[in-house]
């Protein structure tokens, strides 16, 4: 699994997209439905409407990259927004991609005594 930086922000679209799209068109949906700066060096997580396909689009030295996984069973876990945009952890991404659902991802403390 890849990881990033610790200034870099991650965002996910809660709107399906098309994913036939790729790096201009991704961009524009960047600024459609996020309302951000695509060259801004953060991620930008889109899921197809099935939820069996993802891709990450990020500005990085001096051009974007797209990362794609796509799933043969299943469908992603993907946290659900009344806002419109959600910002995640690289934590709940890795979990994301990993199949396992962030609302029960929690830290667990223990408590010395």
């Amino acid at each position: 699994m890849f990881s990033f930086g610790g200034s870099v922000r991650i965002y996910y679209c809660p709107t399906p997209v098309n994913m036939r799209k790729s790096f201009d068109g991704l961009a524009g949906a960047v600024e459609e439905y996020i309302k951000q700066d695509p060259e801004s060096g953060h991620v930008f997580a889109f899921f197809s409407r099935n939820k069996k396909l993802v891709k990450l689009l990020q500005w990085e030295d001096g051009g974007f990259v797209i990362w794609m996984k796509r799933l043969e069973q299943g469908g992603f876990h993907i946290p659900q927004s009344a806002d419109g945009r959600i910002e995640l952890t690289s934590r709940e991404l890795s979990a994301i991609l990993s199949g396992i659902k962030p609302q029960r991802y929690y830290k667990r403390y223990s408590k010395k005594s």
